[in-house]
């Protein structure tokens, strides 16, 4: 492969391996207590729609975190994500406004006007905008940008909730609209991966290169200058993805033509990350909690610098703090709300045979169990013990698939225990209603 060719709460220690009681339902049960590591059910499904499932095992080995990456998506699949009448109509529809909707030219803001404060009583002001001078900043090469632009649409989100679910990370898309040449900002770096998917028009990236591995805002000093001269310089085609890792220097320039794009951002954890939750998992020891005796000289004080660093990692494995970490990561993440209405875990609701069920947003695996005849659903980070005959249906639902309730029922399980199992999974903000 070459570099830049076209081509889904936080366990405690004492609820880590056991997160659901049982329940009345027959098809649910407390899990094992020796967690199993997650089986894939499909690798990374939502990166390869854009890195594409030929290129996926390359990518993920060589160019993630790494290098650039650029391909030109299937016919489609860019202008199915987002487009202009999505944005004409997002801005009709919702009141947007500083910071999420702002304008950027050559660096600086250039809404100043745009976004008119109003005050309706007593209610917070409110941000009207005025289009004709928006219009005008646009003509003299500002850039309109709306952050989190993912939360408008439907398949945005999808593939932002997919890519975040696979990576146990977070990812939220922002929108970039041009019709000028300058640029929206300077020759900067982003402190998360970035995947640039062009929609409409075409826009000129100047690549820069790295200059410290896997930077971090906060660890930054005066040894990570910016580079003076690109090393490469492209020109990214509606219908077209590029891909840059963290830390790696770039800018953008727009080539006179209405242009659109977005950058699908990706924040994965950090070892940075781990060591924080590990020292909060840590404060249960004693000493711990105790203070440092600074006041002491270095051998003491080093002793008790080694008990606190044992504690710490108290005796587990690295591979089963491994686990607990990418548990606490699925189960902290945040997801934006999925409504089930009218189920909301009524005791004696009923449901259509034909009503269609998908598990709700989050990282999806599923496991062994100590009982061959039951598995393990892990969803967001708590793990549920199912009977076997759900297996089908659950392996679908696990995929992305919607599941009609008419095939949970002809399971081989009582029916009235698949409408408690339901109901329950509903209740719990796991099942959620699918669109027919």
């Amino acid at each position: 492969m070459e570099r830049m060719a076209r081509t889904g709460t936080e366990p405690t220690a004492a609820t880590a391996t056991a997160q659901t009681e049982p329940t009345e339902t027959g098809l649910t049960a407390r899990t094992p207590t020796e967690p199993t590591a997650p089986a894939r059910l499909q690798p990374f499904p939502h990166l390869a729609s854009l890195v594409g499932a030929d290129a996926l095992a390359g990518f993920l080995a060589e160019m993630l975190g790494r290098q650039p990456f650029r391909r030109r998506l299937p016919d489609g699949v860019a202008s199915g994500l987002f487009g202009w009448p999505q944005l004409n109509a997002a801005l009709a529809q919702h009141r947007l406004g500083p910071p999420r909707l702002k304008l950027e030219k050559d660096g600086d803001d250039a809404g100043k006007g745009v976004f008119r404060e109003r005050r309706t009583g007593r209610a917070p002001p409110i941000q009207d905008l005025d289009t004709a001078l928006l219009y005008e900043r646009l003509r003299e090469g500002a850039t309109l940008i709306l952050d989190a632009v993912n939360e408008l649409g439907g398949p945005l989100q999808q593939l932002c909730a997919g890519l975040a679910a696979e990576f146990s990370a977070a990812s939220q898309a922002n929108l970039y609209a041009c019709w000028g040449t300058s640029q929206g900002f300077d020759v900067h770096w982003d402190d998360h991966d970035v995947f640039v998917i062009q929609l409409d028009g075409a826009k000129r990236w100047r690549l820069y290169g790295s200059t410290r591995v896997a930077p971090l805002r906060r660890d930054l000093g005066e040894d990570h200058p910016r580079p003076s001269e690109p090393l490469e310089e492209l020109i990214l085609e509606a219908g077209e993805m590029l891909y840059l890792p963290r830390g790696y220097w770039h800018a953008t320039v727009g080539m006179g033509g209405p242009t659109l794009h977005l950058t699908v951002g990706l924040s994965r954890k950090t070892g940075h990350d781990l060591l924080v939750w590990l020292a909060d998992q840590a404060l249960a020891a004693d000493i711990v909690r105790s203070d440092l005796p600074l006041e002491a000289d270095d051998e003491v004080l080093g002793r008790h610098v080694a008990a606190v660093l044992s504690a710490a990692l108290g005796g587990a494995e690295p591979a089963d703090l491994g686990r607990r970490f990418r548990r606490h990561a699925e189960a902290r993440r945040n997801h934006r709300p999925e409504l089930a209405f009218p189920y909301v875990g009524e005791p004696s609701r009923s449901y259509e045979p034909c009503a269609l069920i998908r598990l709700s947003e989050g990282a999806a695996h599923l496991k062994p169990a100590d009982d061959p005849a039951a598995f393990i659903l892990s969803h967001r980070g708590v793990e549920y013990t199912l009977a076997g005959p759900l297996r089908a249906a659950i392996t679908a639902m696990a995929l992305g698939q919607s599941v009609a309730y008419g095939d949970l029922q002809s399971a081989s399980a009582p029916a009235d225990q698949v409408a408690a199992f339901v109901t329950e999974m509903f209740a719990r903000g796991v099942f959620v209603l699918a669109r027919p």
